[in-house]
C-alpha cells in the first residue's frame, strides 16, 4: 500500500498545520496535555490543528499473537478527542506498511499533504521504522525535514508515576480504580449489552445484569466493585461482581454482573456502561448460598454508603 493511500483519511490542505500522532487509548491526562499543546501551537502560528489517530494499537500489528486490550472503544476515543476542538481528527489504520515507513518519509509526505509546520509528540514517543524521537528528528540532516519543528510534551506525573495507557491498564488489571481514575481524569468505564446470563443472581434475590463486552477492553481484576451503571440516560448506584462465581463453579468462565440499586425493570438487550469507583473486596468461594447472600447484602449496603453523595 502506497503512503498516499495510508494518509488518504487525512484531508488535503495547503497548511500550515500543527499535528500530533498516536493511538490515544483512554485519552488520559497525558493525552490531554498533548492535545492542549497542539491547540496552543496551532493558534500561535495561525495554523490548523490535526490529530492522526491509529484505530489499532501498533503492537497488535507488530506482535499479532499478543493479547491487546484497550481502555475504551474507538467510538468513545473519538468522542473524547472531539472535546478538544481539534480542527481535524483523522482515523488511520496501522499496518505492516506503516511500520516499515522511515520517519523522514512519513513526515515528508505529511508535509506535502497538509503543509506540516510542527509535529507535537508525547514523552519518549518514536515514529517510523527507524524509531526516531524528537531529538533525532530535530538534529537530522535530512532535507526532507527542513522547516518542520518537532516538539516534545513532558509527561504528566501522578503519585510519582508517569501517566501512560500501559500504566492505567496495569492499574485496572490490579483493581486499583482510584489510581486509574487519577490518571484518566475520570472513572474507568466499560460498556456492553446485557445478556440473559444464568439468572443465578435473581434466584439469590439480587437480579444482576450480565454484561457482554462489545470490544476487547481491559477488564478489572476479579472482585466486587462499587460502580455506577448508566442505562437509558439514567445513572444508578450498582454493586458489580467480576469473576468466575467460585461458590457455584469450579471451571466457570469469567463474567461481569452488575446489581443496580433501586432499579426495577428489564435490562435484557439494553446497552449499559459501568463506571468503576472502588474495589470492595476480592472474589471468595463461600461454603453455602446463605453465606453468599449475607455477604452480598453487606456489599450492597457498603456500595450504597460509598456512593451516597
Amino acid at each position: 500500500m502506497a503512503i498516499t493511500e495510508l494518509l488518504a483519511p487525512v484531508e488535503a490542505s495547503t497548511g500550515p498545520t500543527v499535528a500530533t500522532i498516536g493511538t490515544f487509548d483512554g485519552v488520559h491526562l497525558g493525552h490531554r496535555a498533548l492535545l492542549r499543546k497542539v491547540k496552543l501551537e496551532a493558534e500561535a502560528r495561525g495554523a490548523r490543528s490535526l490529530a492522526l489517530v491509529f484505530k489499532q494499537q501498533p503492537r497488535s500489528i507488530i506482535k499479532p499473537d499478543s493479547k491487546t486490550t484497550y481502555l475504551c472503544d474507538f467510538e468513545t476515543r473519538q468522542k473524547l478527542l472531539s472535546e478538544f476542538e481539534i480542527d481535524e481528527i483523522a482515523a488511520l489504520e496501522f499496518s505492516p506498511e506503516f511500520q516499515k515507513l522511515p520517519s523522514d518519509e512519513f513526515v515528508g509526505k505529511l508535509r506535502e499533504r497538509v503543509g506540516l509546520q510542527a509535529l507535537v509528540l508525547g514523552p519518549g514517543a518514536k515514529i517510523g521504522a527507524d524509531l526516531a524521537g524528537v531529538s533525532d528528528l530535530s538534529s537530522s540532516a535530512s532535507r526532507v525535514l527542513d522547516g518542520v519543528e518537532f516538539i516534545e510534551v513532558a509527561g504528566e506525573i501522578i503519585d510519582g508515576k508517569t501517566v501512560s495507557s500501559s500504566a492505567i491498564r496495569s492499574a485496572i488489571a490490579e483493581g486499583l480504580c482510584e489510581t486509574a481514575a487519577a490518571m484518566l481524569g475520570r472513572n474507568y468505564a466499560i460498556s456492553g449489552v446485557v445478556g440473559s446470563g444464568e439468572k443465578r443472581g435473581r434466584d439469590l434475590g439480587f437480579p444482576t445484569a450480565n454484561i457482554e463486552l462489545e470490544s476487547p477492553v481491559t477488564v478489572p481484576q476479579n472482585g466486587i466493585y462499587a460502580t455506577y451503571a448508566h442505562v437509558d440516560g439514567n445513572r444508578y448506584r450498582s454493586a458489580t461482581s467480576i469473576g468466575v462465581r467460585p461458590t457455584f463453579e469450579t471451571d466457570g468462565g469469567r463474567t461481569i454482573e452488575a446489581f443496580l440499586l433501586d432499579f426495577n425493570g428489564d435490562l435484557y438487550t439494553k446497552r449499559l456502561r459501568l463506571e468503576f469507583v472502588t474495589r470492595l473486596r476480592s472474589e471468595v468461594a463461600f461454603e453455602s448460598a446463605e453465606q453468599l447472600i449475607e455477604q452480598m447484602n453487606r456489599d450492597v449496603e457498603q456500595t450504597r454508603q460509598l456512593l451516597a453523595t
